[in-house]
């Protein structure tokens, strides 16, 4: 035997040693990363609301909401004016070479548009109006015209004669809380958060068109809320890539649909556990202020909400319950760079093909486009909020004339994107980047082929999406 020695042992040993080293500093390194990306994810934690309030700020009536209007004789009648004046022959303020527009019709030829499909105009045909048709039948059925805001209806109805005389004892807050989460998931909700209920998001008055009523907390709500379960729905990124051809509009149904599944089951089983419930789709209170208040994303310049991970790509719906939680255990706003991002962005504006977005640097307390200091025009906007006020009249006539909900902002975003790591790893970073790395974020967007509209490869590419055979 050699008295040398095993250098080739040794030398085998330590080979493995270090490569078992590495790996575990590798391991380290990717859980480290992914502890990061994690936490940039979910955002800085915020003490209270994080746009300021104007000291006047009062909640909202419901009877000035846009679809309300549209959707309500009574309300033409009264106010005749806001017809008139969305039109430069009304002797108005000039509104941009915009011809006149009566909301009322407007809302008759957007429901009415499968009726005039078009078999020669791709994203236009029986074909794409069959599948819209078919998306929103389930709030139809479960709720009729909760989208256009309509409260106390269907699944989403204010009867409470089912609420268990045994109220189920949970230990605690953290008790509620995984257990609202947990049947949120089931439901079918991609996020949710809790908040206290804010009166300075409900509507008030509530205003209900079939009845031509308005409605108040008081004497016509069943019970006083204490808390609102806020949930997100996503929708297809596929389907909104067609934007705005009815593709899109189909996923915007499907949202609305699944929205008034998953509000009506969170009361029902908050009903059954002994506790006062409602659900909630566009109908008594901002949807998107809620959100913000849960922490589940920021308002963004098309005044929608933006949420890590899908962008503005989410229909939101709520639950008004009288279940309440330890102050502390609420869900709290957050800032997630968002809003930030779209000061410097401006996408979604440059796309809007009615002008509605506003393209200002900064966000204002008020509307700042044409005619917003005229109040017979500019009648829609819940002001004495910081943030960015888009003309939604003109959102809404593009609607009409289109036949389908648009869904180009959103399709634009450069926070709507498919889940993959590299993208979430670009949001995590708009936590604490600046304004000159935005900027450059967005033409990368665009470099890279993201968010294009009006695009009919889009619209094949969606219809062949759900198919994995051979076309050979």
């Amino acid at each position: 035997m050699s008295d040398k020695p095993e250098v080739g042992v040794d030398e085998s040993r330590r080979q493995v040693l270090k490569l078992g080293a590495g790996a575990v500093a590798g391991v380290g390194a990717v859980a480290g990363a992914g502890a990061w990306l994690k936490h940039k994810m979910e955002g800085v934690e915020l003490d209270g609301y994080p746009r300021p309030l104007a000291a006047d700020f009062k909640p909202f009536d419901q009877r000035n909401v846009l679809l309300t209007y549209a959707c309500s004789k009574a309300l033409v009648e009264a106010h005749p004016e806001r017809n008139l004046n969305f039109s430069q022959d009304s002797g108005g303020p000039t509104r941009n070479g915009e011809t006149p527009f009566n909301f009322q019709q407007g809302m008759f030829r957007f429901a009415t548009a499968h009726q005039r499909a078009d078999n020669s105009k791709p994203g236009y045909t029986q074909l794409d109006f069959a599948l819209e048709q078919a998306c929103w039948h389930g709030q139809d059925v479960m709720a009729p015209l909760q989208s256009a805001g309509i409260p106390n209806s269907g699944v989403l109805g204010w009867d409470q004669s089912g609420v268990d005389e045994h109220r189920y004892p949970f230990k605690g807050s953290v008790e509620k809380i995984s257990a609202i989460k947990t049947a949120a998931k089931t439901f079918g909700a991609v996020r949710v958060g809790i908040c206290k209920r804010d009166k300075r998001w409900d509507y008030d008055p509530i205003y209900d068109v079939r009845s031509e009523q308005a409605l108040t907390w008081e004497e016509d709500f069943p019970f006083e809320p204490k808390s609102v379960i806020v949930m997100l729905v996503e929708m297809d990124y596929e389907a909104m890539a067609t934007a705005p051809a009815i593709p899109a509009s189909s996923t915007a149904g499907m949202g609305y649909s699944n929205s008034c599944l998953i509000a009506g089951s969170m009361a029902h089983f908050l009903r059954k556990l002994g506790y006062q419930a409602v659900g909630s789709g566009n109908d008594l209170g901002n949807s998107v202020a809620y959100a913000i208040s849960a922490g589940l994303g920021e308002g963004a310049r098309n005044g929608a909400l933006v949420a890590p991970n899908l962008g503005p790509r989410v229909r939101i719906c709520k639950v008004y319950t009288d279940l309440d939680l330890d102050e502390v255990a609420y869900d709290k706003p957050r800032d997630f760079g968002i809003i930030s991002f779209c000061e410097h962005c401006k996408r979604c504006g440059d796309a809007c093909p009615s002008g509605a977005i506003c393209m200002d640097d900064k966000p204002t307390m008020a509307p700042a486009y044409d005619g917003s200091d005229n109040p017979e025009y500019c009648w829609e906007n819940h002001k004495g909020v910081l943030k960015f006020y888009s003309d939604s009249k003109k959102c809404f006539k593009f609607w009409a004339e289109n036949g389908g909900d648009c869904g180009i902002c959103i399709a634009a975003c450069p926070w709507n994107k498919p889940d993959f790591w590299h993208h979430r790893l670009i949001d995590a970073s708009n936590t604490f980047t600046g304004g000159m790395v935005h900027s450059m974020m967005t033409q990368a967007d665009i470099l890279f082929g993201y968010g294009n509209v009006n695009d009919e490869k889009a619209i094949e590419k969606f219809w062949v999406s759900g198919f994995s055979g051979d076309f050979s």
